[in-house]
């Protein structure tokens, strides 16, 4: 387990930001974790500034940081993992969050079927706001994995999908 997602874990997001930056730019083949969970915090930081920052204490500074990082972050982990759908995911859904740009159910469909190697579990938490039903099995095994590994990142999905 690399030293990032253990602060991620104990909450401790800020030495998690500066330990994934390490490791992404140190590691000739840094983990697909490093990238999507630095990115998470980082966008954490810019969209969530009520419901994260001021509850975790992240100074204000952060908010403008994260704004510009995420993309960044999301584009360096594509160009060493091109076919992570989570990457993929995350590239429509924070902007769609943050400045209400388009990604529909079937957006979110397409990028599943266009990336159906990965087998990540994390774009169906967006799907399920559609189709309760009918992505019901993926909703149980994200939230176990949620339960499992509970990153800053697990517990905004876990918390969209037990509200």
């Amino acid at each position: 387990m690399n030293e990032g997602l253990i602060s991620d874990l104990n909450m401790k997001y800020l030495e998690a930001v500066a330990l994934y930056e390490a490791e992404i730019t140190s590691s000739s083949l840094p983990d697909l974790v490093s990238y999507t969970n630095l990115a998470f915090l980082y966008w954490e930081f810019a969209a969530e500034y009520y419901e994260f920052n001021i509850p975790q204490q992240i100074p204000e500074k952060w908010s403008l940081i994260g704004g510009e990082r995420f993309p960044i972050i999301i584009k360096m982990g594509l160009e060493k993992y091109p076919l992570s759908a989570e990457l993929h995911f995350w590239e429509r859904y924070f902007p769609h969050r943050l400045f209400n740009s388009k990604f529909s159910q079937k957006d979110c469909e397409s990028l599943l079927k266009k990336y159906k190697e990965d087998n990540s579990l994390i774009p169906y938490f967006f799907l399920y706001l559609f189709d309760q039903e009918r992505y019901k099995e993926n909703i149980v095994k994200l939230i176990e994995e949620c339960n499992r590994l509970p990153t800053a990142k697990n517990l905004y999905i876990k918390s969209i999908l037990t509200d």
